[in-house]
């Protein structure tokens, strides 16, 4: 085998095809450094080695760290940076508007939360409710894993639909199981039937942004799996910097291998070589 990529990991970017199509991207916080894309559904069926140098870096700044926080943060930037804030887990916590505590950086609050953002159902391991902007569908589904979504509503801000999501999860759940998630293709759930449960939930309590009829459609969505695991085990770089097998499936921000699993997204910030057979 040979080295195919490096470079620095971060979410895979998707695209919805039919299958979803998967590509490596590089995560460096210099985009002119950045190695270019690899696409993973070529190598489906075939070896594939991650190997982890022990080099992390913040993917915002750069500074090299011995442990990556959220979404590929260090320390500092975890601590500073608006998009490490409390209200991107809890967008109910918003602060924007306390004279006290306003957001960390007015240019991301008006990029990032002060835009379209839609309420949505969808199946990952079970149904689920979720939130995300406007512009970041259907890719927000495909990193969940999600095999079928419904967009219900669509707020003009993230503390909005913030809340409302918060309101609805006094009565459903939202949280994917990722094990029941990679083991099946498709759970068995009425997923129409439970948008239209919420919507009218919706009605009763007069919320005004429900989306038409024509809007609320399902969508679903096949991944890049040959074989789905009966059991789950799952990499981690930390404890094993050389990881790999071979590539059965890809769902979700997931790499499943015929040996285990990885997330990809959990490791951002992280140097590796990707090994295998030449094309």
């Amino acid at each position: 085998m040979e080295t195919i990529w490096s470079g620095t990991l971060r979410k895979m970017r998707v695209e919805a095809t039919e299958p979803v199509t998967y590509w490596l991207a590089d995560g460096y916080h210099d985009r002119e450094r950045r190695t270019g894309e690899l696409r993973l559904n070529d190598r489906l069926g075939r070896t594939l080695e991650l190997h982890f140098g022990g080099l992390i870096t913040c993917v915002y700044c750069g500074r090299e760290t011995r442990q990556s926080f959220g979404e590929g943060f260090c320390y500092p930037c975890f601590r500073a940076r608006a998009e490490a804030d409390i209200c991107i887990v809890k967008p109910e916590l918003c602060h924007y508007f306390e004279a006290g505590d306003p957001c960390r950086d007015e240019a991301f609050a008006q990029d990032h939360c002060f835009q379209p953002h839609v309420l949505y159902v969808s199946l990952t391991s079970g149904r689920k409710v979720g939130i995300t902007r406007r512009r970041n569908l259907p890719a927000r589904w495909i990193d969940q894993g999600a095999v079928a979504a419904v967009p219900l509503a669509e707020l003009p801000s993230r503390r909005e639909v913030g809340l409302l999501e918060h309101r609805l999860a006094e009565r459903y759940r939202d949280k994917t199981h990722w094990m029941t998630m990679l083991k099946q293709e498709r759970p068995e759930a009425d997923l129409a039937a439970h948008a239209e449960e919420i919507v009218a939930l919706l009605r009763a309590w007069e919320v005004e942004e429900i989306l038409p009829d024509a809007e609320r459609r399902e969508q679903r969505f096949r991944y890049p799996v040959l074989t789905y695991p009966q059991k789950v085990k799952s990499f981690n770089l930390d404890k094993d910097p050389l990881i790999g097998g071979t590539l059965v499936g890809i769902k979700g921000q997931y790499l499943i291998f015929d040996t285990g699993v990885v997330n990809l997204r959990k490791f951002t910030g992280y140097a590796v070589e990707v090994l295998g057979a030449p094309a």
